[in-house]
């Protein structure tokens, strides 16, 4: 059964439940208070009549007259029983008795009384010839008894037809009551049906559906919490689906980068295994594969300094700029003397916190790249000291950068001019590792670069105060 119809059900059986136990409390209220009125008016017609009958009983004790049927016979015509309804309430052996003074019964009953008779100073209510009666005794003087019937058919006629009223007024409260109550629950359960189809088709992947439901209340309080949760999700399955993409694309790369090297490497080693090559030859092979070897090499390090980054947790101390400045030119010497350019760095005495290796593979990245895109060129360092921050800008004049490529040249394996690259014994890694070396320093870099314009590369580096001198031991 679908929650609508069973909120419907539950509605109807409360408002049934409630209405009927008004209802009935009503009629039942209404019939008693009815019943006790004419019980008051019959009681008190009936004392009436006991005390006339007494009256009577006296008047003949004190005429010397017998107080038998024949003297109460007038008397009982004038109350409205006469002797033939008397004479119809005698038992059968009282009759047979000669109707004897001490067990006779005068009464108001119809003739032909067969129903049931109350016990002494009581009322009783009975069924008799398809009529409601109430019957009232009372013991009266000389042995008389006295019976009082009252016809109570119209106060139960009257229940009957509030109670035939009642049960239609209730079958068109119930027919309204469904009719509202389905309503209701219709545009109630609605926005929770609409929730249930998002659900399904976000479930079977339609992860930017939105329910946009507003309706100001509990319900539109959990649409909008479900809006966010399929918007959290859509976010979580893009950022999965991108990180596949990434991870095939690097693995792609990869590949691919291995594989030109080791075709170099395998191709010369075959030529040097095979064949017998003048001198020239032989010097040419060996120097192709220790350029392809030398390529594996710094490919491989490279990686590892990518997983050791991801791996392990870096923890920053204050150390000199200048000092990491210094290494990453020294360490790139080599490199800006194949390209013929140069590095221009004031000193500047700032201390920073930092890792002087990772830092210094990041200028030392940062200064290759800049001397391979500007042969010839210098490439210049600045520096943007700050209260709290110190800004490094390396900058080159040489080819520069496409815009529409700036924001995947940190993507591993990815180049400009792959052609330029490999033939300058590049890998693609390069600035990957910085952006990672600089994501591990709580910065990042940011480019500025147009073709033919040269490239920029900022990043910003908390600054620190210089360490304290360690003293030296004194000499015993």
């Amino acid at each position: 059964m679908r929650f609508s119809a069973k909120l419907v059900c539950s509605m109807l059986l409360v408002v049934v439940a409630f209405f009927a136990l008004g209802g009935s409390a009503l009629l039942y209220g209404d019939f008693t208070d009815r019943l006790t009125a004419s019980a008051r008016q019959e009681q008190g017609q009936h004392g009436m009549t006991c005390s006339a009958v007494e009256s009577e009983v006296l008047s003949l004790l004190r005429q010397g007259d017998a107080v038998d049927q024949t003297a109460l016979g007038p008397f009982c015509s004038r109350i409205g029983a006469g002797r033939d309804q008397l004479r119809a309430l005698l038992p059968t052996e009282q009759a047979q008795a000669g109707d004897a003074l001490q067990q006779s019964w005068y009464s108001t009953f119809p003739a032909n009384w067969t129903g049931t008779l109350p016990g002494a100073d009581q009322s009783v209510v009975t069924r008799w010839a398809g009529r409601v009666w109430r019957v009232w005794r009372s013991d009266l003087l000389s042995g008389l008894t006295l019976y009082s019937a009252f016809d109570l058919t119209e106060v139960f006629d009257a229940r009957t037809r509030s109670l035939r009223r009642f049960f239609l007024l209730e079958g068109a409260v119930l027919a309204g009551a469904g009719l509202v109550a389905a309503v209701l629950s219709h545009r109630l359960t609605r926005p929770l049906a609409l929730l249930s189809r998002a659900s399904r088709r976000i479930a079977a992947g339609d992860y930017a559906l939105r329910t946009g439901i507003h309706t100001g209340d509990e319900i539109g309080e959990l649409s909008e919490n479900f809006d966010q949760m399929a918007a959290a999700v859509q976010e979580k399955v893009d950022a999965l689906e991108f990180s596949v993409r990434q991870r095939e694309d690097f693995m792609g790369a990869f590949t691919h980068e291995l594989k030109t090297p080791m075709t170099g490497i395998l191709g010369y080693a075959d030529l040097l295994r095979t064949m017998q090559p003048d001198p020239d030859e032989q010097r040419e092979a060996a120097g192709a594969i220790f350029h392809e070897a030398r390529r594996l090499e710094e490919l491989s390090g490279k990686l590892l300094r990518l997983l050791r980054l991801d791996e392990e947790g870096l923890t920053l101390a204050p150390m000199p700029l200048d000092a990491a400045v210094a290494e990453a030119v020294r360490a790139a010497a080599p490199a800006l003397r194949r390209a013929g350019g140069r590095v221009l760095a004031p000193a500047t005495g700032l201390w920073v916190q930092g890792d002087p290796d990772l830092l210094c593979d990041l200028l030392l990245n940062l200064f290759t790249n800049a001397a391979k895109a500007d042969p010839g060129g210098a490439v210049t360092v600045a520096f943007d000291p700050g209260p709290d921050t110190v800004g490094v800008t390396v900058r080159d004049q040489g080819c520069g950068i496409p815009a529409d490529q700036l924001d995947r040249i940190t993507e591993p394996f990815y180049m400009v001019d792959k052609s330029r690259a490999r033939k300058q014994g590049g890998s693609g890694l390069g600035l990957a590792l910085c952006a990672r070396i600089a994501e591990a320093h709580g910065t990042a870099l940011t480019f500025a670069s147009a073709p033919g314009q040269g490239t920029a590369v900022r990043f910003v580096l908390r600054r620190a105060r210089p360490a304290a001198p360690e003293k030296e031991e004194p000499h015993a």
